[in-house]
């Protein structure tokens, strides 16, 4: 009679999770894009206040959480595995039909749990206000004639930040350059240019590298933000001019702005703004890498044009960055590519992976409005 107490009070907790896991799915499409509702109560409301809670607990440690997180994950199965063994039973119902039903209702609570957690944490923020909407960016897609203008500036700016790196020779540029105040730069430009945009800055967002240190690449993923543990995490084995603008683009995820072509342009704009100037660089060769990929698909010819007048510095860094991503190309990268394409579209970003190259149409946008003021 107890053990069919105990079944039935399990029961109604998971059924719990699900309906939360439910409500919370129901809340994130019934707000739609562009909501008023999520960008004041949720983005600009309860986000912060999970940001700072993460910032000023789990933040401060020396150790990334998901290590923690491992250990005691680790801790648990053990400990079930030899309860299990020691009693020599299983905790299911003796009933194969409650069997299946106390597996079923395991996993979609497990779900629901995990839904509700990521929209909770993080997730409602695909719904805020865009950026171009809250900038008032007249943003439209650039025909051949725009985008090579735009890829000309692109390239001649990305050309004398590198001239300006002070000790830079023709070579890809090493480790060496990298600040060691990286995270904390980033941090101090990032903020500067979301208050300048009129959104709240709290918290301190970690992003960390992770380890092994080539995990994320054989993913085909330079940097992932992981809400679940409220912080970023860069792969180590970028090469080191990857490496500024992938953090920054991670940090701006980190601070509510879930669309990839926000968090690219927002990493732009954080590293353009900085001093130094290899992080400077940085933001500009990505800029570059996107727009060429574009105007190579759009007019070849005039890619061909501008490629010819890079300079030796350039060349040498992006082949190191080719020839560094060669290596981890294979089936999990297919595997990772396909993921993260499934999962943008599964958040209504129709693009999916192309969502990234927004930055394009932002920043082009954001350079003409700079002008008029």
């Amino acid at each position: 009679m107890n053990s069919e107490l105990n079944w039935k009070r399990l029961f109604w907790r998971k059924i719990i999770w699900i309906d939360l896991g439910v409500l919370a799915h129901f809340l994130y499409f019934f707000s739609g894009r562009n909501s008023k509702i999520i960008e004041h109560i949720y983005s600009r409301g309860i986000f912060p206040g999970i940001r700072w809670l993460w910032d000023f607990t789990f933040g401060l440690l020396p150790v990334s959480i998901i290590y923690i997180f491992f250990i005691l994950s680790l801790g648990w199965i053990v400990n079930k595995t030899y309860r299990w063994i020691k009693n020599r039973k299983f905790s299911f119902p003796v009933s194969w039909k409650k069997r299946l039903l106390t597996v079923s209702i395991n996993l979609l609570a497990a779900i629901g749990f995990i839904v509700f957690f990521f929209y909770f944490l993080w997730g409602f923020n695909y719904n805020r206000i865009s950026l171009e909407r809250h900038l008032d960016l007249d943003i439209k897609p650039l025909d051949s004639a725009a985008l090579t203008k735009e890829a000309e500036l692109a390239l001649n700016t990305a050309v004398e930040a590198r001239q300006r790196i002070k000790g830079a020779a023709p070579n890809a540029l090493e480790a060496s350059f990298l600040p060691k105040n990286l995270e904390s730069e980033i941090r101090k430009n990032l903020n500067d240019i979301l208050k300048m945009m009129g959104y709240p800055t709290p918290g301190r967002v970690r992003i960390r590298q992770i380890w092994p240190g080539d995990i994320l690449m054989r993913f085909h993923v330079s940097g992932i933000y992981i809400p679940f543990f409220g912080e970023g995490y860069t792969a180590e084995k970028l090469s080191p001019v990857e490496k500024p603008f992938t953090l920054a683009h991670e940090m701006a995820h980190g601070m509510g702005f879930a669309d990839e072509g926000s968090a690219n342009f927002l990493a732009y704009l954080a590293c353009e703004s900085s001093d130094i100037q290899f992080i400077k660089y940085s933001g500009r060769l990505a800029y570059w890498s996107y727009i060429a990929g574009e105007l190579a698909a759009l007019s070849e010819n005039e890619y061909k044009l501008l490629h010819q007048r890079m300079s030796q510095g350039m060349i040498s860094d992006l082949k190191f960055i080719s020839e560094n991503w060669r290596q981890y190309r294979g089936t999990l990268a297919k595997i990772g590519e396909k993921v993260n394409e499934r999962y943008l579209k599964s958040q209504g970003v129709k693009e999916g992976l192309r969502s990234y190259n927004r930055m394009i149409a932002l920043v082009a946008a954001w350079r003409i409005k700079q002008v008029q003021k």
